[in-house]
């Protein structure tokens, strides 16, 4: 059993995600910079009392994840443009991991449709005992049923303290073996739709990175870098944005480099759709009980 103050903390980071996502899809028109976006949303965390689990993703059209605003990002919204939002907040490391797809200043269409419909058929799916692969069977089978097919190479994911990405994997279509969940398990279900090929590449661009450990830095500003790194972000996800906050975008990018060949900090590469077709995204995380899914984002 989930200890009872456990359970408040997961509650309380889906409630703070919950008004994010609220309060977020209202700045959602043509002419919005990516970069306010972000900010917004990763203040508003702060602001309701939660830190933040993972620099916030804005992914758009075939950019299907991992793509956060620079400090000088001049990207802006257009009129029809998939805006896939991610975020994510944190109470004691306890996560709450949410998406949303909007097209913006434009009617939900069924690319958007397809991944929420997904989601919820999944959701419905979810108790102990069900094997991965069968959620993936239908989140397969409800995606493919709009003609568009489900991003195989991306997954739904378990959620542990301090850990964003954990067991089990939830894939997005019969994988033909998977793992039985377990009540108590804590997991985050992702269906990724697109009218493109249906698995996603890296991008050459590298946003956000990852605290992997110290070693041998002899670079001044890379251990300065790696020091603040350590200091503020040394379980969960970072943005290059905020270092470049403190040591300006031209150093952050030449000590993350240094700090990523010496295997100190992971990049994680932005990924986008194969062919480039555009992508939607709807994300819930939720808490495997005895009688299915609560869903608390």
């Amino acid at each position: 059993m989930m200890p009872p103050d456990v359970h408040e903390k997961y509650l309380h980071a889906g409630e703070i995600t919950k008004k994010v996502k609220e309060s977020s899809r209202a700045l959602l028109h043509e002419g919005v910079t990516y970069v306010d976006l972000a900010r917004h949303i990763e203040s508003s965390i702060v602001e309701l009392g939660g830190t933040w689990a993972f620099p916030v993703n804005i992914s758009v059209n075939n950019v299907t994840a991992h793509y956060t605003p620079t400090i000088d990002d001049t990207g802006v919204f257009h009129r029809g443009d998939y805006v896939k939002v991610d975020l994510g907040a944190q109470v004691d490391g306890y996560i709450a991991d949410t998406a949303y797809t909007v097209r913006v200043d434009s009617p939900d269409d069924d690319l958007v449709n397809a991944s929420r419909d997904a989601l919820m058929a999944a959701i419905d799916m979810v108790r102990p005992g069900v094997r991965t692969n069968e959620i993936g069977r239908v989140i397969d089978e409800t995606i493919r049923g709009y003609g568009l097919k489900p991003i195989e190479n991306l997954t739904g994911h378990g959620l542990d303290q301090y850990v964003q990405h954990g067991p089990p994997s939830i894939p997005n279509f019969d994988t033909g073996h998977g793992a039985p969940l377990e009540e108590g398990a804590v997991i985050a279900i992702e269906p990724f739709a697109t009218d493109g090929g249906g698995r996603v590449v890296d991008d050459e661009r590298c946003l956000i990175f990852k605290y992997l450990g110290d070693r041998p830095v002899r670079l001044p500003l890379a251990r300065q870098v790696l020091a603040t790194i350590r200091r503020e972000y040394p379980a969960l996800p970072f943005a290059q944005r905020w270092l470049s906050e403190v040591y300006t975008r031209r150093k952050t990018e030449f000590a993350l480099k240094y700090l990523v060949r010496s295997s100190c900090v992971y990049a994680f590469n932005v990924l986008k759709e194969v062919d480039g077709g555009s992508v939607s995204q709807t994300e819930h995380s939720m808490i495997v009980t005895k009688d299915g899914a609560e869903v608390y984002t």
